[in-house]
């Protein structure tokens, strides 16, 4: 943490409470609903504040779900330090791995589930930042790009420039009141990192991957591709080969492409589609036949169905059902 001491110095607050990390989480970021899993709170924030940005560190301890209000006029951008976090943003779900980032964009709803012992650092972007910076690049488009994606994942490289350009930026601030000479210097670089996000997550510049897969805008569209693909067909057989030929790569690129894009292998995405599409469907019709819902949606082992529906939702589908009948 030694690029990031500046920021260290500067604890907002530190609870083993559920109710006062709840509130003074959202006195300080944005109102929010959070779920606590088994586990000792151990929750830790520290912050500091330049003229047009924020940065934070934040950690909870054990598991916890986050359901935040939607951003207004701004982007946060987490950068994974320990533990990965997965971010739901406008129905777009993506696992942010150790040493990976992520622009959250949110125009309709957002969730968050934060690992254990997971901590992350948070920038909290201006638009109007962002927007000045895309006029000083000359292309006023980009801001739009970036917001286009709710949750752009930076590729590798650029994940591991934006941790180094953080712990820069962190240094300039430890010390800028030591010198007037420096707050020039600091404007210049709370720019810059808005630049750098504009180009990276616009897809203007590319990483080249030596995997041989697409870039940029051409990955999202080979993944909005796949969506549109499976979303029409989720209660029939579709194979691995299947969904390479849509996507016009080999099987051994679609699978890097969704752990990069997805955070998962293309059929382990697949099924927590066919899952989310039956969750939505058993929560709008709580009395229909529950076999016969899971079978139009791929499912053909009710036991292996059951188990699977627990993993990913924390409960079992009988649960949801009487919880929509109740609700």
């Amino acid at each position: 943490m030694s690029g990031l001491a500046a920021l260290y110095q500067q604890c907002i607050f530190r609870s083993r409470e559920q109710m006062e990390t709840h509130g003074l989480v959202a006195a300080e970021l944005s109102d929010h609903h959070l779920h606590w899993e088994a586990g000792r709170v151990d929750t830790r924030l520290y912050k500091f504040d330049t003229p047009r940005l924020s940065l934070y560190s934040l950690r909870y301890g054990p598991e916890v779900g986050i359901c935040p209000v939607v951003y207004d006029h701004f982007s946060l951008v987490h950068f994974s330090l320990t533990g990965p976090i997965e971010v739901q943003a406008d129905g777009v779900r993506r696992l942010v791995p150790q040493g990976s980032a992520v622009i959250s964009s949110p125009r309709r709803n957002i969730r968050l589930r934060w690992s254990e012992g997971s901590e992350q650092l948070i920038l909290r972007l201006p638009h109007s930042l962002m927007a000045e910076a895309a006029h000083t690049l000359g292309r006023p488009d980009l801001l739009a790009a970036v917001c286009a994606d709710p949750g752009r994942m930076l590729a590798p490289t650029a994940a591991l420039h934006w941790r180094a350009q953080l712990e820069a930026f962190v240094a300039v601030e430890g010390v800028r009141h030591k010198s007037a000479d420096l707050a020039p210097w600091l404007a210049h670089m709370e720019q810059g990192l808005a630049m750098f996000l504009l180009l990276n997550g616009s897809g203007v510049v590319d990483d080249a991957d030596p995997r041989g897969l697409p870039q940029g805008r051409q990955r999202r569209r080979r993944i909005d591709r796949l969506h549109a693909y499976a979303t029409a067909r989720l209660g029939q057989p579709i194979a691995l080969a299947d969904l390479a030929r849509v996507a016009a790569l080999s099987e051994r690129q679609l699978n890097a492409l969704c752990h990069a894009e997805l955070g998962r292998s293309p059929m382990v995405w697949l099924r927590e589609l066919r899952l989310d599409a039956v969750r939505v469907a058993l929560i709008a019709d709580p009395g229909a036949d529950l076999a016969d819902l899971a079978m139009t949606h791929g499912f053909f082992h009710l036991g292996r169905f059951s188990a699977y529906y627990r993993e990913r939702f924390g409960e079992l589908p009988s649960q949801t059902r009487k919880s929509a009948r109740n609700g």
